[in-house]
């Protein structure tokens, strides 16, 4: 199944603009995986190398960089660290934090072992409050997973259309709740124990499970939202991100515009901090 993103462009309520052409896709950077360091789980790579083949070669190769920044299949590794790119859903810091060092003979990346075994859980919080704390929890607690990714009313609705989780899913939520999507990666068996452990350390905030499905839709579909510009811009609508690193304390991201749709997104969450993303939905000028 495709998801079809003009359809749910047309259930937010915001009247879409002029058609905008889709701008041509950059071509692919032509960069190169010059040696993996099995000893020191190392990569050494050129900076021109793109992501999304430099994360092909590797996953054939047994090892894996880990989430990989939104939308970064065709960006080069150069770009990623200038920019600190963010995963869609990872935990912890951006892009920089795989950087070892470089030099004239490339940049050293850290890698891990491919996982053997995925789990996850879509768990509904009764409100955005208590899903923050949730993830701060996690964070703190060292209990949270390869990607966490928490969403408030407005997010989850778009996410879950893009998930094709079904109607039936995205009736359970109420208008005021918020949906934490955990997604574990790791030794058959162990990322099972990592998800329950992690819910059940969220159950005191009234938190629900939604089962695995839903999580597993997600990360099925995790590179939906973010390719679905082109065609809501030639339909009439933008879809753009805004995002920024924010400490606990400062968590809100003023991205409130009359008239258009807006979701709001918490990731990359530690003990100090999450980054917070807007996708606001407008019409085309």
């Amino acid at each position: 199944m495709s998801w079809d993103s003009v359809a749910w462009a047309r259930t937010t309520g915001v009247a879409p603009g002029a058609s905008a052409a889709s701008p041509p896709e950059p071509a692919m950077p032509s960069g190169r995986l010059i040696e993996i360091d099995r000893e020191a789980w190392l990569a050494r790579v050129e900076p021109t190398a793109a992501l999304g083949p430099l994360e092909l070669e590797l996953r054939a190769a047994g090892w894996t960089l880990g989430p990989l920044p939104e939308g970064g299949e065709r960006m080069p590794v150069a770009s990623a660290l200038a920019t600190d790119a963010a995963a869609t859903a990872g935990s912890g810091g951006g892009f920089t934090a795989l950087r070892l060092d470089e030099t004239a003979q490339g940049v050293r990346l850290r890698i891990h072992p491919a996982p053997a075994a995925q789990a996850g859980a879509a768990i509904l919080l009764p409100d955005l409050p208590r899903g923050l704390e949730a993830l701060r929890r996690l964070a703190r607690e060292g209990l949270l997973p390869a990607e966490a990714l928490l969403l408030d009313r407005a997010a989850a609705g778009l996410w879950l259309a893009a998930a094709e989780a079904g109607r039936q899913t995205e009736d359970l939520l109420r208008p005021d709740d918020a949906l934490l999507v955990l997604v574990a990666q790791g030794p058959s068996g162990l990322v099972s124990e990592r998800i329950a452990a992690a819910a059940e350390a969220l159950r005191d905030l009234g938190a629900e499970s939604l089962g695995q499905e839903v999580a597993q839709a997600w990360a099925a579909a995790r590179e939906r939202v973010p390719a679905a510009r082109p065609a809501l811009a030639t339909a009439g609508w933008d879809l753009a991100r805004r995002e920024a690193r924010r400490a606990w304390s400062e968590t809100r991201l003023d991205a409130e515009s009359p008239g258009d749709w807006v979701g709001v997104e918490y990731t990359g969450a530690d003990a100090h901090g999450a980054l917070v993303r807007a996708r606001r939905l407008s019409a085309v000028a």
